[in-house]
């Protein structure tokens, strides 16, 4: 069935055999719908359409954002980067590693004359005679 549409200089049109939706001149053996599918080609491209993040902006090819919200994304990632960088250097394992090969002396390792003059570097005269009493 033929379909002619007036003033359209009485083109005859019929139906797209493949998808039956397409109209198309009777000349022609597929719609261009078709015709790109068939040949292959991807129209994923024109689906694409606007950023993700946003929702104004065309996407970056081969990317879901557009280019202005793709570059707030990479500067949020080197900012998180190098904040969580800066927290590994503080809290570094090998800093508290240190902490137990200190050797604290004993006050029985302390000569009595030592613990007098840290005592006078300090001022702690009255509490001094009780670590004179405690060495005796």
């Amino acid at each position: 069935m033929y379909v002619v549409m007036p003033g359209v200089n009485d083109v005859q049109l019929k139906k797209c055999p493949r998808c039956e939706l397409n109209y198309i001149a009777v000349t022609e053996k597929y719609c261009n719908v078709c015709r790109k599918e068939l040949k292959g080609e991807d129209d994923s491209e024109e689906l694409q359409g606007l950023c993700i993040e946003c929702g104004e902006n065309p996407v970056v090819a081969g990317q879901m954002l557009c280019a202005d919200c793709l570059h707030e994304h990479r500067r949020q990632e080197k900012l998180e980067n190098l904040q969580s960088a800066m927290t590994a250097t503080e809290l570094s394992l090998e800093s508290v590693d240190d902490l137990d090969e200190i050797e604290v002396p004993d006050n029985a390792d302390i000569s009595s004359e030592e613990l007098q003059e840290i005592d006078k570097e300090f001022d702690v005269s009255d509490y001094s005679s009780g670590i004179d009493e405690a060495n005796d």
